[in-house]
């Protein structure tokens, strides 16, 4: 269900259906018609899995680091907010020629 998008009314490309762990399983909903607290859960669970993601990655980064026949000692930014104003800005731009 998480592949399935839809175009809002300000042209995101935007996930429909979103889901959170409850005490009977996950619980699956669509963005459209769920209710705020659902929605908080939802947005919630998914962060846990990008930060679950990021620690991976710096475990990895520090083992290599640590552990590498080379002596490199690679530096990763878990800042994400200039990546995220990046991707913010528009693709086309009306008026270029």
């Amino acid at each position: 269900m998480r592949e399935e998008y839809f175009t809002d009314p300000q042209g995101r490309h935007v996930r429909k259906k979103h889901c959170f762990r409850e005490e009977q399983g996950m619980l699956w909903v669509d963005i459209g018609d769920a209710e705020p607290g659902q929605m908080h859960k939802a947005f919630q669970y998914r962060r846990r899995l990008v930060l679950g993601n990021c620690h991976q990655l710096k475990t990895d980064v520090d083992s290599y680091n640590e552990n590498n026949p080379h002596g490199a000692s690679l530096q990763m930014c878990f800042n994400f907010e200039e990546d995220l104003l990046e991707l913010a800005q528009p693709t086309e731009y009306a008026g270029i020629v």
